[in-house]
């Protein structure tokens, strides 16, 4: 069985050969990695070893490639330690750094890269997104908790592309979307790649504040979304929206509730009570996901449930 195209599309024409003879399936397939002169790692429900080994020079080429042959074009996202290419896929790369302007470094040698393949799971929200409504039918502040790897990125997605459009009785409304890092929409020169919604703007780079301030002044999203808080400054950007009115849907690194309750950079958000939802994803050893939800007292308002599209 031939590799899917869309695995090909990371490698130039002269290095494809060992994929076109391997069996792997793209959508299964959570990460790739690639380390210099060690065999190619395929990251799915397990971890697959290929017989695939790239030297120096098929680095090289291998990044010169997803560069377009412009390498210096990219040296904004060489010095955050990444790549986004067309399809929303991010592309960790390290090496050898040397100093840029500002005390920041950039990768000079690329000799080791991990592929995160980005994956549509459209209405896996599904089960979840009446949770996240008050009373009055108005999105509540949410934020997805979850482990590495078990869907946090792709649950806040879908969960914007229903705010955006509307489901389940309630009235899709305008969503900002701060996607610094490009995984939630899938951003690619600023357009997004996967689907947010269709009253959905899309903010890539910068800083959750300022995409935040830029969102508020000028686009009058009712939600705002934002990956991956923590920082002692995400407070205050949360309570800027608050303040204008917004709604934030977000994510956190985290096993449970009393899991993040004990990350110092989140005391102050919750001891504002700035969260009316936690929605605790887990994966058993199968890797099949659940969903816990909890109000901002951290009373259960749903109990472990699967996270899966409906039939």
């Amino acid at each position: 069985m031939a590799a899917d195209n869309r695995i090909l599309q990371f490698f130039p024409q002269a290095l494809r050969s060992g994929w076109e003879s391997s069996a792997v399936d793209f959508e299964k397939i959570q990460e790739i990695r690639l380390r210099v002169n060690q065999p190619v790692r395929v990251m799915s429900d397990r971890e697959e070893r290929l017989a695939i080994v790239y030297g120096e020079r098929e680095m090289d080429e291998i990044f010169r490639y997803l560069c377009h042959d412009s390498v210096y074009a990219y040296e904004e996202e060489r010095k955050q330690g990444y790549l986004m290419v067309e399809g929303g896929h991010r592309i960790g790369i390290t090496g050898e750094l040397t100093a840029a302007e500002n005390g920041r470094f950039i990768a000079k040698y690329i000799r080791y890269m991990n592929i995160r393949l980005a994956h549509e799971h459209k209405k896996i929200a599904d089960r979840i997104i009446r949770y996240l409504y008050s009373r009055e039918r108005t999105p509540l502040n949410t934020l997805i908790i979850s482990p590495p790897g078990v869907g946090k990125t792709t649950l806040l997605r879908d969960t914007v592309r229903l705010l955006s459009n509307g489901a389940d009785g309630y009235a899709g409304c305008n969503v900002g979307v701060v996607d610094e890092r490009g995984e939630i929409a899938g951003a690619y020169r600023g357009s997004a790649m996967l689907d947010c919604g269709e009253r959905t703007d899309v903010i890539t780079g910068g800083d959750k504040q300022q995409g935040i301030s830029i969102l508020v002044r000028t686009f009058a999203p009712r939600v705002i979304a934002i990956d991956e808080i923590g920082k002692c400054t995400d407070a205050e950007a949360i309570l800027h929206a608050g303040v204008s009115g917004c709604s934030i849907v977000s994510t956190v690194h985290g096993r449970s509730l009393e899991d993040i309750r004990h990350k110092s950079d989140m005391e102050r958000i919750l001891k504002l009570k700035l969260i009316d939802r936690f929605v605790v994803l887990s994966a058993d050893e199968n890797m099949d996901r659940y969903f816990e939800i909890y109000d901002k007292e951290g009373n259960m308002v749903c109990g472990r449930s699967l996270l899966r599209a409906p039939a």
